[in-house]
């Protein structure tokens, strides 16, 4: 990798690392709840990034191929209060919308087709947390009760 690249690599760590440093994961059943460390930010940055370049499905939709197979066993809780559970499409969405402003024109990852309305947006909006993330958690499956619990006693 050459000089600039891991500065860029750097930056998008940096980005997520700010944005998602209160996340509390629990990356899968046998290990237990935890902060998101540098090489999960490392990982999340890389696997957004290879997302972001992948073309989308005949019907407009991004397939998200790394970054859904890295994150397919975390239950993350992205703030207090809020009930952990899975990502879905509009967490890849947002983790997009975070690191693209970092991301420079020419990049091989750049995303290829027509930008999300999240990337046309500027930088400063693209950074707070989104209100829609409180709303999404109406209902707690039976199987998260331990772990929202625990989430709780830790943070």
């Amino acid at each position: 990798m050459r000089q600039g690249e891991v500065t860029m690599v750097n930056d998008v760590v940096s980005v997520l690392k700010s944005a998602l440093g209160r996340w509390v994961c629990r990356k899968d059943v046998s290990s237990h709840p935890s902060l998101l460390t540098e090489p999960d930010l490392h990982a999340l940055a890389v696997a957004t990034q290879a997302g972001m370049s992948s073309p989308p499905s005949p019907e407009g939709e991004r397939e998200w191929g790394n970054l859904r197979e890295l994150t397919k066993d975390w239950i993350v809780q992205q703030k207090p209060g809020v009930a952990p559970g899975p990502l879905q499409t509009r967490d890849f969405e947002h983790l997009a919308a975070l690191i693209s402003p970092v991301l420079p024109e020419g990049a091989s990852f750049q995303a290829a087709s027509e930008p999300t309305v999240a990337q046309q947006e500027p930088p400063q909006a693209a950074i707070p947390p989104q209100p829609e993330v409180v709303e999404r958690w109406t209902r707690e499956a039976p199987e998260l009760v331990f772990a929202r619990e625990h989430l709780e006693r830790c943070l």
